[in-house]
């Protein structure tokens, strides 16, 4: 490889890193950044009780923020995954790994933990 396309090639590389770094820094969930067409509505009644039996104490108000994370976060640099598709164990990894890069704090991944584990508890199909 040419020493140019290998500085090409390196700066396309750090611009391209740069562009998914989130740079929200506020403890409170962003609002959507298109317009909403129609009322919207979630309910967390089922993730609520689910959330509330792994972690006492937990507010809806966390939920809605894991929520709005994961809508609004995770979603500037990729689609929102099926969130029951996946085991426990699999977000917890990819928690993990991406909490880093969308700069979450501490409070923002543990909400956004809750969300995912509650609504995936309270949403899965029980297999036969």
């Amino acid at each position: 490889m040419k020493p140019i396309s290998i500085i090409f090639f390196g700066i396309a590389l750090i611009a391209g890193l740069s562009f998914c770094k989130s740079t929200k820094t506020s403890t409170t969930a962003a609002a959507p950044s298109a317009p909403v067409t129609g009322p919207v509505f979630v309910s967390f009644d089922k993730e609520i009780v689910v959330a509330q039996k792994v972690w006492p104490g937990t507010a809806l108000e966390e939920l809605k923020l894991g929520h709005s994370i994961y809508n609004n976060q995770c979603t500037s640099c990729h689609n929102a995954f099926e969130i029951t598709q996946f085991k426990e164990k699999k977000w917890l990894h990819e928690i993990d790994d991406m909490s880093p890069r969308a700069e979450l704090t501490a409070q923002q991944k543990l909400a956004l933990t809750k969300y995912i584990l509650s609504y995936r508890e309270a949403n899965t199909v029980a297999k036969k």
